[in-house]
């Protein structure tokens, strides 16, 4: 193959994982939105690799948050959220962590989505919207999910 045409395989394939911050956040727009989830949390991972800060940064760790949640990455969105929370304390609130344990709950882990609830309990301990979900996983959740909140003291 001419050093030519070698060159212009490389240069393409640098050009297509390039670009801007906000070429990244559009990328896991469009991966979140068609259920791409895993390509979602990397074009959002490479936005904020590519110096994303601010409110393009914020919108990209929520979009990969999102992505490993609805992936049923639990353990990863879980640290991710812990992450967040200590570096953008005013904006974190019990209603993502809310959010968050819903969206993993519906990708199939009812558990797991309970160690995020608690997780929101302590970090949060007066939220309302907190215990409000606690409390109606009480009283709908299934044997599994009862089982955990039995396991953390919800539930005697």
């Amino acid at each position: 193959m001419p050093r030519t045409v070698i060159l212009a395989l490389v240069c393409t394939l640098l050009a297509s994982c390039g670009g801007s911050p906000e070429d990244h956040l559009e990328k896991a727009r469009g991966y979140l939105s068609g259920g791409d989830y895993a390509q979602a949390v990397a074009a959002a991972d490479q936005g904020l690799a590519a110096g994303a800060d601010g409110a393009i940064a914020w919108r990209l760790e929520l979009l990969a948050l999102e992505g490993e949640a609805r992936g049923g990455h639990a353990a990863d969105a879980q640290a991710r959220l812990e992450r967040l929370a200590e570096r953008w304390t005013d904006q974190v609130t019990g209603a993502l962590y809310v959010q968050t344990a819903g969206q993993i709950k519906d990708a199939g882990n009812g558990s797991e989505a309970i160690s995020v609830l608690d997780a929101g309990a302590k970090r949060f301990p007066e939220d309302e919207d907190v215990a409000r979900a606690i409390a109606q996983l009480q009283t709908t959740g299934s044997d599994d999910e009862l089982d955990r909140l039995r396991s953390l003291g919800y539930v005697e």
